[in-house]
């Protein structure tokens, strides 16, 4: 099922692409590469630490030029908060998320806002030391839906190269409780 939904947005993302490509001879195709820090928030913050992790996003022209489509993935990876003894538990995210985003301009400082959804792919591990009875430990896997609103700013390198800094707002909507968490993110952008 996951598989069949995800094939129809990548499907839904490339027609779209080639028909505004025909239109518009000066849009360019984005490939966006950031590493980031996680910051867990809500419930999240309880349990987890400061994380870590990166993405790429594709991102093309749409309707008209400030406008783009979005597909994003990355892994962000959390530890514990307490340092308890014989006691290990880590939390990791894998977001296919895909959106909307406005430049609020388009030449040499550019702020944008934005707004992804989609899924994420979650796995908690707990491993817990018994001593002389020995390591028991899980993996739980999950898929979930969620949000993720942005916002940050590009500015001009060279005209292929931006830089790219944002901010980024994670929330996973799970059964008993939400996970969230803020991301700050830095990187480039290669415009083909």
């Amino acid at each position: 099922m996951f598989l069949i939904s995800m094939k129809n947005i990548l499907r839904f993302l490339i027609l779209t692409s080639l028909l505004i490509s025909s239109e518009n001879n000066f849009a360019q195709l984005k490939v966006r590469l950031q590493g980031a820090a996680a910051i867990p928030t809500g419930y999240a913050e309880d349990a987890v630490s400061l994380g870590y992790g990166g993405n790429i996003n594709f991102s093309y022209p749409f309707l008209i030029s400030n406008l783009e489509l979005s597909l994003t993935t990355g892994y962000y990876y959390f530890g514990f908060k307490e340092n308890l003894p014989d006691y290990d538990f880590s939390f990791s995210s894998v977001p296919v998320i895909a959106g909307l985003r406005f430049n609020l301009n388009d030449y040499d400082f550019i702020p944008y806002i934005g707004i992804e959804g989609g899924i994420y792919i979650s796995e908690y591990f707990i491993e817990i030391d018994y001593g002389f009875f020995g390591k028991t430990s899980a993996l739980t896997k999950a898929t979930h839906w969620g949000v993720a609103p942005e916002f940050g700013f590009k500015m001009n390198l060279t005209p292929s190269f931006d830089v790219d800094v944002n901010a980024k707002y994670n929330r996973i909507n799970t059964i008993y409780i939400a996970r969230a968490y803020l991301l700050f993110q830095t990187g480039l952008t290669y415009k083909f």
